[in-house]
């Protein structure tokens, strides 16, 4: 019964003796630092000339071996930072987010010569426009970055010093005034960027992953903002090459001690709670770690069930193999299925809560805009030249909710590869006729500038 509090008890003395946090390191496409002489969008992008792609190592994932090699577009005017209350609810402005693109309408009507519909013209586009726009999502956050207040008695609960939730907008505990309500949370609402009215948003809270001393915090959320059967996804093993990345904030089998809430009272209500293993289950080749968890919050009539969701084959700083992909949206599948409702945010974490973390999230709402059918026409559907890259409109406003969101440029790209290829699967096109609509649009040069010779 004693799990929890061993090591609750040798840090309670002095929580703010803990040594500083580390700083999460970040590979972006070039330096955040916005331009000095202008913030338009085309300075820019001029100015963004790296001398290698951080792409370059994703290169294996194509299929076919060839690569669009467009000009880079123009980028739209950055937006002000967006005003998100504690409820997540964004600014419906957001979603008119471009990019600036030139609109490719095919003549045949949006379908090629064998009648397949024309692939989003955003899921084309060349490695060098996506380090541009990647680098110009980063500008963008260095810039509200300059506006964003500090969040005070929090350094100790962050697993890593460069990571917190934007000061406007991140989870507040329900404690007694004067309390510390910090958690290293944010709440997320996306909506359908294409069919807004028409479907209830995606909500989420994304977390750090938990250390022993935020354990009590986490298991306090989630009472307080979910309902029964609540979810929590994890996207990060224990430990990675050798460094912690999350703490087992849950009983791992059927039969382990309950892990004790609260036994020293450190929020001073009397808050206590048991977390205690039902079930566990195996799926997608152990690819996916489903436990039952019950939570008995003491003086509270009703137990609640969390379904807590482990994803075991996402690397830190890095992407799934192509072929775990499909165990990937798996797992969201099985996230949705077993939450409460779709107005019942879903918890998702990785490490820092925010590389693997926002992948997941903008892999999830756009691709249920390819299986709904909402992109097979897309480009025609926009005959005023405005169609949007929903890859850049969507991570951008994660940023906006939460720092640091699709964290690595890797990640980034990659959302680009998977949903282009289940673009093409969906329509029964290969990449090899892709390749041949992309050659017939762009200017061949001699050589591919993201490979050394």
């Amino acid at each position: 019964m004693d799990q929890l509090s061993r090591f609750w008890r040798t840090k309670n003395s002095s929580p703010t003796g803990r040594a500083a946090p580390p700083i999460l390191s970040i590979s972006t496409a070039t330096s955040t630092t916005p331009p000095s002489s202008s913030h338009s969008a085309n300075s820019t992008s001029s100015s963004v000339n790296p001398p290698k792609s951080p792409f370059q190592s994703l290169h294996s994932l194509r299929s076919a071996h060839k690569r669009a090699r467009s000009p880079t577009p123009s980028l739209s005017t950055p937006t002000s930072p967006a005003v998100v209350n504690h409820d997540a609810v964004v600014d419906n402005n957001m979603m008119l987010l471009t990019t600036g693109e030139p609109n490719n309408v095919n003549t045949n009507g949006g379908t090629n010569g064998n009648n397949k519909p024309k692939i989003p013209s955003f899921l084309n586009l060349s490695l060098l426009e996506m380090d541009t726009k990647y680098a110009e999502i980063n500008r963008r956050e260095f810039e509200r970055h300059q506006t964003n207040r500090g969040i005070p008695n929090s350094r100790f609960l962050d697993r890593y010093m460069n990571v917190q939730p934007w000061s406007n907008n991140r989870v507040r505990l329900q404690v007694p005034q004067g309390g510390n309500d910090y958690i290293n949370a944010s709440p997320i609402k996306l909506v359908s960027p294409l069919r807004p009215n028409d479907r209830p948003p995606h909500r989420y809270i994304a977390m750090q992953g938990p250390m022993p001393i935020t354990t009590p915090h986490v298991w306090r959320m989630v009472t307080e903002q979910l309902q029964s059967p609540a979810v929590i996804i994890m996207l990060t093993k224990p430990k990675e090459r050798g460094t912690d990345k999350c703490f087992t904030y849950y009983p791992e089998n059927v039969g382990d001690e309950p892990l004790e809430i609260g036994e020293d009272d450190e929020f001073g209500d009397g808050f206590r709670a048991q977390i205690t293993c039902k079930s566990v289950e195996k799926r997608a080749g152990g690819a996916i770690e489903i436990r039952e968890i019950n939570v008995h919050v003491e003086g509270k009539e009703e137990d609640m069930t969390v379904w807590h969701l482990f994803y075991t084959k996402w690397p830190d700083f890095d992407v799934p193999e192509i072929e775990d992909v499909d165990s990937l949206f798996e797992l969201m599948r099985l996230s949705r299925e077993k939450n409460a409702s779709e107005d019942n945010p879903r918890i998702i974490h990785c490490s820092a809560g925010v590389g693997r973390t926002g992948t997941s999230i903008t892999l999830e709402l756009l691709m249920e805009e390819i299986e709904s059918g909402n992109l097979e026409n897309y480009d025609q559907d926009n005959p005023n030249g405005t169609n949007t890259d929903l890859v850049f409109a969507i991570v951008n406003q994660l940023r906006e909710q939460r720092r640091m969101m699709v964290q690595q440029g890797v990640q980034y790209q990659f959302i680009y590869q998977v949903l282009r290829q289940k673009w093409m699967e969906k329509y029964g096109i290969t990449d090899d006729y892709a390749e041949h609509e992309r050659a017939a649009k762009r200017l061949e040069v001699d050589h591919d500038p993201f490979i050394e010779n």
